[in-house]
């Protein structure tokens, strides 16, 4: 029988984060699934997997047999869905040729809309555009940390930056020669509490946000979009879904032209969002208004589903408002189709 002995040493029990303290996970990757025999139950994700052997390395005993781990962490209870990514971004931090994902990573490769907001464009450029009603939309976004397990009234709180980049490409116009017809960009900072507090019936606060957010198209002129808010935010988690609340204000700005824009009338006070996992297909709504209800809110409904281990298939919809910063005061109803990088849960 083979003794596994790495003669690792844990930390002080006060440590948070174990898997921020551990060997590089590639090389325990390797190292563990060496040993590995059998195959790993369905109901248990290869992260879930790893990780409970990883911090069994740090806990157990060094007469503990290898085989005893496995058994056990095949029957580890699955993780609320949070928390799990939770577990992901704290490994792909300590990767430097990483990133770690923020929101949703998507291309939408065909993007159909019931009419593109020419107006803007063709009132810049002076003459009529040949924009189509397709085109493609895609999102990177990543974020990192800035300063992490800071404590403060016996609370311990982490400081992160993030960057949103969501561009609209008109990619089937030839004859204005395929331009972008749009970029949203989307830097903001925050401090984040890992609040982890149970509720009756399995429910979980995640964790509370509180930052400053900046958006703004990168144009100039009459094209220019830009505005800048304090923004709170929470994550409510249960077995195989979550529910986000995030609600702000708007700072005042410098610049009379952005001040003369209603951003808040169109792009809302609220956002709601949720989530849930059916076996390996996610289905998600992203709900936007005013506290004080009106018609220019908007609802975006998304479903992905594997294609492999790396890629998911995506289908969005949208329906109402603020698509984006130039369509903010335009009515689109838009439904896509294409690939998802970084999912949610």
């Amino acid at each position: 029988m083979r003794v596994f002995n790495l003669n690792l040493k844990p930390r002080s029990a006060q440590s948070r984060g174990w898997a921020t303290r551990m060997l590089p996970l590639g090389q325990l990757c390797l190292a563990l699934n060496s040993y590995a025999q059998e195959p790993i139950q369905d109901s248990v994700s290869y992260l879930d997997y790893t990780s409970c052997l990883q911090k069994a390395l740090l806990s157990e005993d060094d007469t503990t047999t290898l085989g005893d781990i496995r058994n056990r962490c095949r029957q580890v209870d699955q993780p609320k869905p949070l928390s799990s990514r939770k577990l992901n971004e704290e490994v792909t931090e300590q990767n430097p040729f990483v990133l770690t994902p923020h929101r949703l990573n998507y291309a939408l490769l065909s993007h159909y809309a019931n009419g593109v907001n020419e107006t803007p464009f063709e009132e810049q450029a002076g003459k009529t555009l040949a924009y189509h009603d397709e085109e493609v939309q895609f999102q990177l976004s990543f974020k990192f940390p800035l300063y992490k397990d800071l404590v403060l009234f016996d609370k311990s709180f982490d400081f992160y930056a993030a960057y949103t980049n969501r561009s609209f490409w008109q990619f089937f116009d030839d004859q204005d020669s395929i331009p972008f017809r749009e970029t949203n960009h989307e830097p903001e900072v925050w401090v984040e509490w890992d609040a982890d507090f149970d509720f009756p019936f399995e429910f979980n606060l995640h964790k509370l946000m509180l930052g400053v957010n900046h958006q703004s198209n990168g144009q100039t002129s009459i094209l220019s979009r830009g505005w800048n808010r304090i923004f709170l935010q929470g994550f409510l988690q249960h077995k195989n879904s979550f529910l986000s609340f995030k609600t702000w204000r708007r700072f005042d700005e410098k610049d009379e032209f952005d001040n003369s824009f209603n951003y808040q009338k169109y792009l809302g006070d609220y956002e709601l969002e949720a989530a849930y996992k059916w076996n390996k297909n996610t289905f998600a709504m992203t709900l936007r208004n005013r506290y004080d209800a009106n018609r220019y809110g908007s609802v975006q409904l998304e479903y992905t589903y594997p294609i492999n281990r790396r890629l998911k298939g995506y289908v969005q919809y949208f329906n109402g408002y603020g698509d984006s910063l130039i369509d903010m005061q335009y009515f689109s109803r838009k439904l896509g189709i294409g690939i998802v990088l970084a999912d949610r849960i």
